[in-house]
């Protein structure tokens, strides 16, 4: 399987899991819990693009997606 490293490829997967259980070799069990899985990376990029939004609202520099720090500081 290719490497997700983008949301359109995100997108293009989640694309061929719906056309896997529509044509029945793909498990809707596993399709369900790769849709779960996905749900939290959609989530992170929502929150991601909130917090910049909020940033450049206040005049201060936003990180490059995916470059958000999560714990205290700005390295980490």
């Amino acid at each position: 399987m290719a490497k997700i490293e983008t949301s359109g490829a995100l997108r293009e997967f989640l694309c061929s899991m719906i056309n896997g259980v529509a044509n029945g070799t793909v498990d809707s069990d596993k399709a369900r819990n790769v849709t779960k899985l996905a749900s939290q990376v959609n989530e992170s990029f929502y929150s991601e693009i909130k917090i910049a939004k909020i940033l450049t609202e206040a005049g201060k520099e936003a990180a490059e997606l995916g470059d958000l720090p999560i714990a205290g500081g700005q390295n980490g």
